[in-house]
């Protein structure tokens, strides 16, 4: 069994909040994720995880200081100040992880990821595959990465990370843990499905995230899932028990197919 699980900033933290961490909802992550692997584990199935987490209340702020009219600028200083505090986040949440006995690793993004001329991801998952065949849990994370066209520098969403690596690695689940039951339409009502016959319709209703993001919120989630043909549900990672019960195939919330 292999479930890649991204953990929206939304419910790790208050994204109104500079460096605000909702302990309650990583506490009971953790415990979920425990209670998971040794549900499987009874089950003798061995549960391969990747967890993803996005920038939330520590990366956000930091990254739109530094954001001016659509570039990155004063990057000298500003590259390091985004990793830092997405180290210091990323951090929290394996520390707290670790504590459950959930034998979570750091991955850093942009010691090994770039976007190409085209904006096209390079992405090498060498080192999360070896990870995962020693039985560690991946923990990647929104960060601060080089484009390559002339002085530039893009954000690497966690809704980047999710759906690229669910393509190249076919994992049996791919999930979004989000702070809503799943994609809103218009009347705000949860989208159950969302396929070729109204991904448009979607798509233009969904306005940008009014909180300190800068990486394109539900608008990005859905985009990148469906062009790149992979099958995900968003759900409400806020509400106990779902996380549990998304590592089990058994949450209500909307499926991109």
């Amino acid at each position: 069994m292999f479930a890649i699980l991204k953990l929206g900033g939304s419910i790790l933290c208050d994204k109104n909040v500079p460096y605000s961490i909702n302990w309650e909802n990583l506490q009971n992550i953790g415990i979920e994720i425990k209670e998971a692997l040794e549900y499987y584990r009874k089950e003798e199935i061995n549960l391969k995880l990747i967890i993803v987490h996005g920038g939330g209340s520590f990366g956000h702020p930091v990254a739109k200081k530094y954001l001016k009219n659509g570039k990155f600028v004063d990057m000298g200083k500003g590259y390091w100040e985004i990793q830092k505090a997405m180290r210091k986040f990323n951090n929290i949440v394996i520390d707290e992880l670790q504590n459950f006995e959930i034998p979570v690793v750091s991955i850093q993004p942009s010691s090994f990821i770039t976007f190409d001329k085209d904006l096209n991801l390079r992405f090498d998952t060498n080192a999360i595959e070896k990870m995962l065949e020693k039985d560690l849990i991946p923990v990647i994370h929104g960060d601060i990465v080089i484009d390559e066209r002339e002085n530039n520098f893009k954000i690497f969403s966690g809704d980047h990370a999710l759906p690229h690596l669910s393509k190249k690695l076919n994992p049996d689940l791919s999930l979004h843990a989000s702070d809503v039951d799943g994609v809103w339409d218009t009347k705000f009502k949860v989208i159950e499905k969302i396929d070729s016959s109204n991904i448009n319709k979607v798509l233009e209703s969904l306005k940008p995230s009014n909180k300190e993001d800068v990486t394109g919120g539900m608008h990005l989630k859905v985009m990148e899932c469906y062009n790149l043909g992979v099958k995900t549900i968003i759900f409400n990672g806020s509400k106990k028990r779902n996380i549990y019960n998304a590592l089990l195939k058994n949450v209500k919330g909307t499926s991109i197919n």
